[in-house]
C-alpha cells in the first residue's frame, strides 16, 4: 500500500481510521460506565487523544482528565481495594475492562471500513 499511495497518505489514512474507531470506543465506554454513575464526573472526564505515531505505530489513547481529577479514582473502581484486610469490589468493578474487550470488534470493523472508504 505504501508503494502505491506513498508513506504520507498511508499514515493519514491510518490516523483517520484509528480516530474514528477510538471515538466509537470512547462513546461505548461512557455508556458502559453509567452502571456506577453517581455525580457523573467520571463519565464527563473521559478524554481521547487523536492518533499519533510512536515507534512506527499509530495509536490513540483514552483516559481521564478534568477538574475533578477522576483519574485518581479510576483504578480503585476498576480493580477494587482492601479495607481492614477485606477485598472491596465496588459497583464499577471490571466495567472498563469488559467495555474495552466488548468494543474490540466494533473498533476493528470501524477501522477496516474507514480504510476501505479511503482507498
Amino acid at each position: 500500500m505504501e508503494n502505491r499511495l506513498g508513506d504520507k497518505k498511508v499514515r493519514s489514512i491510518a490516523r483517520k481510521a484509528i480516530n474514528s474507531g477510538a471515538e466509537k470506543v470512547e462513546k461505548r465506554l461512557q455508556s458502559d460506565m453509567l452502571v456506577f454513575k453517581d455525580t457523573g464526573y467520571t463519565i464527563d472526564e473521559v478524554v481521547r487523544k487523536n492518533a499519533t505515531y510512536k515507534n512506527y505505530k499509530a495509536e490513540a489513547e483514552i483516559g481521564w482528565n478534568g477538574p475533578h481529577q477522576r483519574y485518581r479514582l479510576i483504578h480503585l473502581n476498576e480493580w477494587g481495594y482492601t479495607r481492614n484486610g477485606r477485598q472491596i469490589k465496588p459497583r464499577g468493578f471490571g466495567v472498563i475492562t469488559k467495555s474495552l474487550k466488548n468494543s474490540e470488534p466494533v473498533y476493528l470493523s470501524t477501522v477496516e471500513m474507514e480504510v476501505k472508504k479511503s482507498l
